[in-house]
């Protein structure tokens, strides 16, 4: 619950988001979904083991510590999952992060992607990236 309330919190503040992440100098790719192994994938079943990746980019020139989260909602908005990598990188520094999921029914699902300096003082570092995906 506490989780979900952060996120509307979020959402509801936008405005006054992009101005704090404005000048973090991190930057994340749109989420790509690989298999076990790290490879592409482009259909997803029920209790298949999908990595919902990301390549973040810290383009300043100081360390910047980090958590890369990821969301993902039901087709009625119900998180399904939620999960957060937290490490640190150097300026100028390519980090891939990954987060695994394991679909439990078929449907239509919101993948959320997005980076807060750390889980405990939830400062936004970049805008939440959605992708809608399907699991048969």
């Amino acid at each position: 619950m506490k989780i979900l309330l952060l996120v509307v919190g979020l959402v509801m503040t936008m405005g006054a988001v992009q101005a704090a992440h404005a000048s973090s100098g991190i930057t994340i790719s749109s989420p790509t979904l690989v298999d076990t192994m790290g490879h592409p994938i482009s259909g997803l079943g029920v209790g298949q083991e999908v990595g919902i990746q990301s390549v973040l980019e810290n383009h300043g020139t100081s360390n910047q510590k980090f958590s890369y989260i990821v969301q993902v909602l039901d087709g009625n908005g119900v998180s399904d999952y939620f999960g957060a990598t937290s490490a640190s990188m150097l300026g100028n520094q390519t980090f891939t992060a990954t987060q695994v999921w394991i679909p439990k029914a078929s449907g239509t699902y919101t993948v959320q992607v997005y980076v807060w300096d750390s889980l405990a003082s939830a400062l936004p570092l970049t805008d939440v990236i959605q992708k809608q995906v399907t699991v048969s």
